[in-house]
């Protein structure tokens, strides 16, 4: 059962309002018991105090109750305007003996005797609070106080608490709203600037002067990967539309030569010409199609080459795999120099690694000019491979020497060179990365580019060990 849609601004709102209200709420709570409490115990602790005074009053002055009357008097001028009462009994606490101070107050607690309040405080009604007290001889000594205006001090606090809880309430409500909903309308900006790219492309345009620093970083982040993927896109259209260009051609070459060689009888070495020139042309496509499936599988997969890792001796593998290579420089008129010194053992991908070579290779070959040179130098190091491709070609200009490695990436037409895929550079510099590699390119003595892999070896350190290296 599908939920009701609901809104992220409404729920913050008031999961924010009632949870701080509830907050408010008990502290208001806590501090109305606490002053409560403090109050009781300030009336307990007056209650003992007077009766304490007037048995030090009875004991010194003596059971005179005019001299009696005039201490209790002095006793009320220190407590303002709280009214005060004092009653003392005989010993069979039926009797009374004096009274003194606010003797109504005893009529208005109703109360006669004094053994209902000996020993504890007691709550009277009409906001009296009482005590009654022995003394020496068996005298007991009561004293009642009038707690209303306390009590009413006490309901005012409350009602003025009350009242500035709901308003903190309100305040909390509307600050909460007027915040989420700040943030509620920042995303509904980005909601609705993304949905206009989606229909009528273009960049994001959001009001960010105003929007929180979270709101801030999720819009920059989403304009760097609207940006990457737009830039994506673009280099797929374009080297989708490039490929089906460069395809088109050679197939079309393909075919045109075969129907012209059919047209007439032809003896076999004219046949064998034109195959070998079709077998050229297939394996510069074979060579598209195998880049274009390797690079397509990065993507797909990532560079996770762990699956694929193995230990070989690049040197003598690399001798194998460039024969193609080698004959096809002899075709073009360049010479192909191949020098392999030291250890050159390596653990790792080795179609990954061996297809790059032949990629620096032919692209080496592919710039040099006819009647010059191409020189591969592997050189086995400690703890790493060096791999030196030299050539005398127009060289790399140093503003570009970052992007050749960029997938689809296509430099500038030199004349009487077809353009590539921008493809074979990329795969170059994705096996380096997924060996822990570098790769670099340069200015080379011959005067054209030079390109370095220095490829780790990934094996132990023993002498005559291949064991891997955890990698």
């Amino acid at each position: 059962m599908n939920r009701a849609p609901w809104s992220l601004a409404t729920r913050l709102t008031r999961l924010f309002a009632i949870t701080t209200s509830l907050l408010v709420l008990i502290a208001m709570a806590v501090s109305a018991w606490f002053i409560s409490r403090s109050t009781e115990q300030s009336l307990v602790s007056l209650l003992r105090e007077e009766i304490d005074e007037m048995q030090i009053a009875y004991d010194t002055l003596g059971a005179d109750s005019e001299v009696l009357g005039r201490a209790a008097a002095e006793f009320q001028r220190g407590h303002g305007t709280t009214p005060i009462a004092w009653r003392i009994w005989r010993a069979d606490g039926a009797s009374e003996w004096a009274s003194f101070g606010e003797v109504l107050l005893f009529s208005r607690a109703k109360l006669s005797t004094a053994p209902s309040l000996l020993g504890e405080p007691q709550t009277l009604p009409d906001g009296l609070r009482g005590l009654v007290a022995e003394g020496k001889g068996g005298m007991l000594f009561g004293c009642l106080i009038d707690a209303s205006g306390a009590l009413g001090e006490l309901r005012r606090f409350g009602l003025i608490g009350l009242v500035l809880v709901f308003a903190t309430i309100a305040i909390i409500f509307g600050v909460c709203h007027v915040l989420v909903g700040r943030v509620s309308r920042n995303l509904r900006q980005v909601t609705e600037s993304l949905r206009g790219i989606q229909t009528s492309g273009g960049s994001m345009q959001v009001d960010l002067r105003h929007a929180p620093l979270e709101i801030r970083e999720i819009v920059v982040a989403l304009q760097e990967m609207l940006f990457s993927v737009q830039g994506e896109t673009e280099r797929n259209r374009v080297f989708t539309a490039s490929l089906a260009h460069e395809l088109r051609s050679p197939i079309q070459n393909l075919m045109g030569e075969t129907e012209v060689a059919l047209m007439a009888q032809r003896d076999a070495p004219e046949y064998r010409r034109v195959l070998v020139s079709h077998l050229q042309e297939l394996r510069d496509l074979a060579d598209a199609v195998d880049n274009l499936v390797t690079i397509c599988s990065q993507h797909k997969h990532g560079q996770d080459h762990s699956e694929t890792r193995e230990s070989f001796e690049l040197g003598p593998e690399a001798r194998l795999r460039l024969a193609r290579e080698s004959s096809y420089a002899t075709a073009r008129g360049i010479r192909l120099s191949q020098i392999f010194e030291g250890d050159t053992r390596i653990y790792g991908d080795r179609e990954a690694l061996l297809r790059a070579m032949r990629n620096l290779t032919a692209n080496a070959i592919e710039w040099g000019a006819p009647d010059s040179q191409v020189d591969i130098h592997v050189r086995g190091e400690k703890g790493q491979v060096v791999v030196t491709v030299d050539d005398s070609g127009p060289g790399v200009p140093e503003e570009l020497q970052e992007r050749i490695f960029e997938a689809f990436f296509r430099g500038p037409k030199a004349k009487g060179r077809r353009v590539g895929y921008g493809l074979g550079l990329a795969i170059v510099r994705s096996a380096v990365d997924a060996q822990g590699g570098s790769i670099q390119v340069g200015r080379s003595p011959t005067g054209g580019a030079r390109f370095t892999m220095v490829l780790p070896r990934n094996l132990l350190n023993s002498p005559g060990e291949d064991t891997p290296m955890p990698v």
